[in-house]
């Protein structure tokens, strides 16, 4: 599912570059990273809750702002959303229906990272199948 909605992101808001699951050394300096993060799933529900952390940085406090900001106004409270089918080193991940995203809070300042870019989080739920 995060592969899908990453390919979802990059559609949809192709100013910003997105990295999946964690950066990498030779990922953009402003980006925004989209990954699975914890958290308890509600077993007594048929279906599936995903935990999601979307982080923002950047070399100045606008710019990453202004990236989480789009980032967040794309995907709350979206209703029915076909995240498209993505393939990724080979593996092909089929169209996921994100039934409901809703945020767990607006996007808050992390700070600076140890390379000093400028940080913005929020998390949110995403209910599939």
């Amino acid at each position: 599912m995060i592969y899908n909605l990453g390919e979802y992101l990059i559609t949809e808001l192709p100013a910003i570059d997105f990295v999946v699951n964690g950066w990498r050394p030779n990922s953009p300096q402003d980006s925004v990273m989209i990954s699975v993060s914890g958290g308890v799933p509600n077993h007594w529900y048929d279906r599936t809750d995903w935990a999601v952390q979307i982080i923002s940085r950047a070399n100045n406090v606008t710019d990453s702002k202004t990236q989480i900001d789009a980032v967040y106004d794309l995907l709350k409270n979206k209703f029915g959303l076909a995240l498209p089918v993505v393939t990724v080193d080979g593996v092909v991940y089929p169209e996921v229906k994100a039934w409901q995203i809703v945020p767990i809070q607006v996007p808050g300042y992390l700070g600076a990272n140890k390379e000093n870019l400028e940080m913005f989080s929020f998390n949110l739920t995403i209910t599939t199948d």
